[in-house]
């Protein structure tokens, strides 16, 4: 079985005063607003002597809703997707709708947010208070053994175009707050959510492993078109596909980063694949 990559520090050893603080100042900040706060894909809405309302946010006008009243309900929700697959990143737009929460405290409501964006509202209220530590690239990828040791040597290009393929708010609704280096920062939208990302999380490390291999087949296995192994791979995948008539992309599974139909992967192959094969084209689009 493979290393898994290291852990991000995050807040293994978070002081119990952070996070009471965290959670009043979370509770604090849905209250100011009568009509709910967006928090990721969660509406939190404050029920005046009745706790706290949660929802998807498009269910916000929804009736028809599985209610619970034990906010550890939020472990099974944040679970899977509204296709039953498994949610290995719990601030992908993946999350399933269709249900709702209805918390009687803040403590309640701590627990369910907990669930629903991992150490979300303790990142929350650091950045707010300009406590949140950031770790950037560089720094992260030093600390890497094993299999992913070899991320220490992607290019600065190469980790450019991974956390433009892993980090946007199309498949991560965090906010990018780290850099390539100190010296470096990240070229790529970095999401207007309330949730910030203080470093690479496991899922951009496996991920960044993968963009390295790609690197390295660039270097010594190029056909006679300027095509890798695995450009060919997913270009045939792409081919197959559409030729099957399905209409839509069956994509691989969130982490399945070897397989050719897996959104970032393609995302990747967008920023770098279509300037090779349409060069007019990518001058005509610089910033996709």
């Amino acid at each position: 079985m493979p290393e898994a990559p290291a852990k991000p520090s995050g807040l293994p050893d978070t002081p119990p005063n952070v996070a009471a603080a965290s959670r009043e100042a979370f509770a604090a900040w849905v209250d100011e607003e009568p009509q709910g706060r967006a928090f990721g894909q969660v509406l939190v809405r404050p029920v005046p002597l009745a706790g706290y309302h949660l929802c998807h946010i498009d269910d916000a006008g929804s009736v028809d809703l599985e209610i619970h009243d034990d906010p550890r309900a939020a472990r099974e929700i944040a679970k899977l997707t509204g296709e039953g697959e498994y949610r290995p990143l719990k601030s992908s737009p993946n999350l399933r709708r269709g249900w709702a929460l209805r918390l009687n405290g803040v403590p309640g409501l701590a627990v369910a947010m907990n669930y629903l964006y991992p150490a979300g509202i303790i990142h929350w209220y650091l950045h707010r208070e300009g406590r949140l530590e950031i770790t950037d690239y560089r720094e992260n990828a030093a600390r890497q053994s094993g299999i992913y040791k070899r991320i220490q040597r992607l290019s600065d290009e190469g980790v450019q175009d991974a956390a433009r393929a892993c980090c946007e708010d199309a498949v991560c609704l965090k906010k990018t707050l780290w850099n390539v280096d100190s010296g470096t920062p990240l070229e790529m939208d970095r999401g207007n959510g309330h949730i910030p990302c203080p470093e690479p999380c496991s899922i951009f490390v496996s991920f960044a492993r993968r963009v390295r291999l790609f690197e390295r087949e660039k270097k010594r296995d190029l056909d006679a078109a300027g095509l890798s192994p695995s450009e060919k791979e997913d270009l045939v995948a792409l081919v197959e596909t559409a030729a099957s008539g399905a209409g839509k992309l069956d994509f691989a599974r969130e982490a399945e980063f070897e397989k050719p139909l897996n959104e970032r992967r393609l995302r990747y192959r967008r920023l770098t694949l279509i300037p090779k094969l349409h060069p007019a084209q990518a001058a005509d689009n610089p910033n996709e």
